[in-house]
């Protein structure tokens, strides 16, 4: 009965085994049956209707082995004329010539006129145009509101706007709300000037001369203003004038008083670094006040930048090889701008900080407005006090509020401010109220 039972799954696969080759053979013969009733069919029908009969499944035939090639064709493009011709199919505004180099696209005879024609020394400047604002209308505009000709028009720069229309607006802008207007003669010009504040669809033009530079602002003249700011993008331009102090922001938390000043001193002498710290981990807050030696080295830190001597900069440089020392040597005379607008990869905002002196006389009232007093001279009121007495030393005196001396809170032991708190007597108090009873 063992044996039996040990030998039932081999042969039950057995079986299993025998009917799949069975079914298989069943699936070949019927094929094959297919097969030859479709053979017979096309054998039996007429030539016209074995062009409908599907074809039969054939071999790949071999390639010949010798190529012919036509020497008469012309010349495949090369690699590069293949990218143009490319390029320019996904361009379409740009086509591609028999060769294969691509050319410029052909355009309307109005729009090459104005493009291919010299600028004329007689333009003007149109300003303050409607959206709906095209070459025609502002040409038909021109023509019909000047004593003009169109004729006398020889250019007509409209740009096209280039950001995407608010998704508000009802109408889709045609142009930048301005042009260029070039004439042939200069009374054309100034007839078109003459039609400044006229309205063009409800808008009043501003028509200047193309040339006039009149009404715009100056440019800094001076190298300190090109120069301010520009590797500290969020600087203040005149928050505070020139000082000592200056403000450093967008620190890395990782900074510590010992980088700044390694950083800064290339700048000048650093008397004093005041860095904003956490009270737990002592991390600094991002930010931080440092009071330089002199004036000079404050502005050269807003600045972003200071200038140093080729020899100093290669100093700092190591693996260099004889042969770049030798050139080296050469630029060992020029100065070289040396930049120190970032500290551990992030930008730092630096500017002016309030003069110390400043701020002093702000937080303790020296720069406050004295009270009026009758009768007395607006320059003495500071003299008085309140009540309208002259005061005195020891008036003076009252109003002096001494400053604590600072404590740094990680200095204090754990526990420490909770266990020296004031407390409520724990002894059994008298009562002091009166009793109330109700009837």
């Amino acid at each position: 009965m063992a044996t039996k039972e040990a030998d039932s799954p081999g042969r039950a696969r057995e079986r299993r085994e025998n009917q799949e080759k069975k079914e298989n053979k069943e699936k070949k013969e019927k094929k094959e049956k297919k097969r030859a009733k479709a053979e017979a069919k096309a054998d039996a029908a007429e030539p016209d209707q074995r062009a409908e009969l599907p074809a039969k499944k054939r071999k790949r035939e071999a390639l010949p082995e010798e190529i012919e090639i036509d020497v008469a064709a012309p010349e495949p493009a090369s690699k590069k004329a293949a990218r143009k011709a490319k390029k320019a199919r996904l361009n379409p505004t740009a086509a591609v010539d028999k060769h294969g180099n691509a050319t410029e696209p052909k355009a309307d005879a109005k729009d090459d006129k104005d493009a291919t024609s010299k600028r004329s020394e007689y333009g003007v400047w149109i300003g303050n145009l409607p959206w709906s604002a095209t070459k025609d209308s502002l040409r038909s505009f021109l023509v019909e509101n000047a004593e003009m000709k169109n004729e006398h028009i020889t250019r007509v720069h409209l740009p096209a706007p280039t950001k995407p229309p608010n998704p508000s607006w009802t109408t889709k802008p045609l142009n930048r709300g301005f042009a260029y207007v070039d004439f042939s003669s200069e009374l054309a010009m100034y007839s078109a000037i003459a039609l400044t504040e006229s309205k063009m669809d409800g808008r009043a033009l501003l028509i200047k001369n193309a040339k006039s530079f009149e009404g715009r602002p100056d440019k800094p003249k001076n190298d300190e203003a090109q120069d301010t700011g520009r590797g500290n993008k969020g600087a203040a331009k005149g928050a505070h004038p020139p000082n000592k102090r200056v403000f450093v922001g967008n620190l890395s938390f990782d900074v510590t008083k010992e980088d700044l000043e390694a950083h800064y001193s290339q700048c000048g002498p650093v008397d004093h670094i005041h860095m904003a710290t956490f009270e737990d981990s002592g991390k600094c807050k991002g930010y931080a006040w440092i009071t330089f030696g002199d004036v000079e080295a404050a502005t050269s830190a807003v600045k972003g930048f200071v200038w140093k001597m080729e020899s100093e900069v290669q100093g700092k440089k190591k693996d260099i090889t004889e042969s770049e020392d030798e050139e080296n040597a050469k630029k060992a005379g020029k100065k070289r701008k040396w930049l120190l607008n970032k500290l551990f990869g992030r930008d730092l905002r630096c500017e002016f900080a309030e003069d110390s002196t400043t701020r002093y006389n702000k937080r303790y009232g020296k720069e406050k407005p004295a009270d009026p007093v009758d009768g007395v001279n607006p320059d003495r009121w500071r003299n008085f006090n309140q009540d309208g007495g002259q005061r005195g030393p020891k008036d003076d005196a009252r109003d002096f509020k001494p400053r604590g001396k600072k404590v740094d809170p990680r200095t204090i032991k754990s526990g420490a401010a909770h266990a020296n708190a004031p407390r409520a007597s724990q002894a059994i108090v008298k009562s002091q109220g009166t009793k109330t009873t109700f009837e």
